[in-house]
């Protein structure tokens, strides 16, 4: 979202990102979670920024899931006590509002998962009679919540709908939505991004020797860190050297497991939360293999940063990461939970650094013919165009 607002703004266009206050996951349903503070609009790289107050109903950590079963239960029955529901996924009053003082010719709503917020923006188009864009960043690994029968009658109410995979958009096609609403526009990285990446300074950081695997992103059961975790331990209690890098903010699940390890096993294991992005390119630099067998992911942006510094990967054979990682070919993919077969997939790229090394060059031409910026943005704004032409 950041590099198309930022796009956008270097054409000419006046761009505004609503977002939340919302510091972490967890603060768009429990009041104790971390906020931003008061709203401050701010300006950066010529996009507008306001960040609007979550107002989570009580009692957060209990009611919002409860919620949410709710909705599923209700928009079997209802599309309408659905979507009426869905107001408070998550609570932002002051987002409708924010929509109207936008004045906006075009809209944009993220993440159908979320759907109180897309519902808002399919509002505010109605109203203004102008076209909006869903993006909705399906996790097909595990589909239920985004998914239900009102998010998929919002998707049908789009000018147009972006998809970063063919399966993606085959199964929404499934679902009933025109193939000429969805179009396939992947996630892309700038060729010159982390161009001055040097993985010696993030090892000598933290005294770093020897094979090193590094998963990056939210860390939690679903994103797969359990199971590299035990993978790990799998290789570690062979005797074999490794350093298991994880970084990103981590769930309670995951602190919890790291706190429970042996304290040789912990003091391989290095988790020092969220990083910069200088950090973060150094850690993709340094990297023997990089690990996200996740499968809540609507592509993997992970991979193609990965692939752009020359690395190997493994995903989960989950949802998306099937159209992006080719099996043997750029990367391994393993089933979603398979312990044994991650921990195989790991020996396999550590024990043969030519067979690594092939697969990241594989994966690096991939990304600079496909998976750029340039070529992407390209087919956004064709898409753009033509929805504002047919307003």
């Amino acid at each position: 979202m950041q590099e198309i607002a930022r796009r956008q703004a270097l054409e000419g266009h006046q761009v505004t990102i609503l977002a939340t206050d919302a510091e972490e996951l967890t603060a768009l349903w429990d009041r104790r979670g971390k906020r931003l503070g008061p709203e401050v609009p701010t300006v950066h790289q010529g996009v507008r920024i306001r960040r609007l107050p979550v107002r989570p109903l009580p009692l957060g950590r209990v009611t919002f899931p409860a919620l949410r079963w709710t909705t599923w239960l209700v928009g079997h029955l209802s599309t309408g006590g659905a979507l009426a529901l869905a107001r408070f996924s998550p609570r932002v009053p002051a987002l409708a509002e924010a929509l109207r003082e936008a004045e906006a010719d075009l809209l944009f709503a993220w993440n159908i998962t979320l759907e109180g917020l897309t519902a808002a923006v399919v509002r505010e188009a109605r109203r203004r009679g102008v076209p909006w864009i869903a993006v909705p960043l399906l996790h097909l690994g595990r589909p239920r919540f985004y998914t239900m029968r009102h998010q998929r009658a919002l998707l049908k109410r789009a000018s147009a709908v972006l998809t970063p995979t063919p399966g993606e958009r085959a199964f929404l096609v499934e679902q009933g939505l025109s193939p000429g609403q969805v179009h396939v526009i992947s996630p892309g990285v700038d060729p010159a991004e982390g161009a001055e990446a040097d993985g010696q300074r993030f090892r000598r950081k933290y005294g770093l020797h020897g094979p090193l695997v590094v998963t990056l992103g939210a860390l939690g059961y679903d994103k797969g860190t359990l199971h590299l975790l035990a993978a790990a331990q799998q290789l570690w209690r062979q005797g074999r050297t490794l350093t298991l890098a994880l970084l990103g903010p981590q769930q309670e699940s995951v602190r919890r497991a790291l706190n429970r390890l042996p304290e040789p096993q912990r003091a391989a294991c290095l988790a020092p939360g969220l990083v910069s992005e200088e950090e973060k390119w150094d850690a993709l630099e340094a990297a023997d293999v990089v690990a996200l067998p996740s499968r809540t992911e609507s592509f993997g942006l992970v991979f193609l940063e990965a692939w752009l510094r020359g690395k190997p990967v493994i995903g989960a054979r989950a949802g998306a990461v099937a159209d992006v990682i080719r099996h043997g070919v750029d990367g391994l993919l393993v089933p979603f939970g398979d312990v044994e077969g991650l921990a195989e997939a790991l020996r396999t790229l550590l024990d043969d650094p030519v067979q690594a090394r092939t697969m990241g060059q594989r994966g690096r031409e991939k990304v600079l013919q496909t998976y750029t910026w340039a070529h992407q943005y390209d087919r956004l704004r064709t898409v753009m165009e033509a929805v504002m032409e047919g307003r």
